[in-house]
């Protein structure tokens, strides 16, 4: 009995050596370079056909939605205001979003609009944003900034990204950003959007209403 004893715990090792799993492989890591400057020939023709199909001449159903708020983060106090629409018998996108937010001198405006059905590798919205510095949210209104980024987000697939950059040779991007600016501009107006951001900015200065 001893001697089995002693075989045993000797092999005892063995076995739980036997059944130690092996390690696992590391992780793997998928980067996704995004070339916002000069994207090429098929990514160019992907973000013009997303910005041809936005409606020229926006109709809205009934339907509306209006926000307005105040955000402090690290000690930098923004307001906005989000705005958005229901668009009435387009065939590719449901509805629009426009967003401003003041950060002291730095504006930022985004429209976004958002696709009606997606399926893998179609477009799930486009947004056109532009930055501007200005003394007052007022001031922006009032100006027409044409948009400096041009977004397309796609169902499965990664983002394409236009952005103007100063110190690249962009002329054959220029239709694009003509095509963006001037879409940017009719939202703008069918949206009133020198009213009612300017209205609800005005509400924010005023602060919240007081409990009778």
């Amino acid at each position: 009995m001893r001697w089995a004893t002693i075989l045993l715990l000797g092999a005892m090792p063995v076995c739980a050596k036997a059944q130690t799993a092996p390690p696992s492989p590391p992780p793997q890591m998928r980067l996704n370079v995004v070339n916002v400057c000069t994207p090429n020939e098929a990514e160019k023709k992907e973000l013009e056909n997303a910005l041809a199909r936005v409606p020229a001449r926006p109709i809205f159903t009934s339907d509306f939605e209006i926000a307005r708020g105040r955000t402090t983060d690290k000690q930098v106090t923004s307001d906005w205001v989000r705005l958005r629409r229901e668009l009435a018998a387009d065939p590719s996108y449901a509805s629009v979003q426009f967003s401003l937010t003041a950060s002291g001198t730095h504006i930022e405006e985004v429209l976004v609009l958002h696709a009606k059905a997606s399926r893998p590798g179609e477009p799930l919205q486009i947004s056109l944003e532009d930055e501007v510095t200005a003394e007052k949210a007022a001031d922006a209104l009032s100006t027409e900034t044409p948009p400096d980024h041009i977004r397309l987000e796609r169902f499965g697939r990664p983002s394409l990204i236009l952005a103007r950059c100063p110190q690249t040779d962009q002329q054959a991007y220029q239709e694009l950003f003509r095509l963006a600016t001037e879409r940017f501009a009719r939202f703008r107006a069918a949206l009133d959007i020198h009213r009612t951001v300017s209205a609800e900015l005005a509400r924010l200065k005023a602060g919240p209403a007081k409990k009778r």
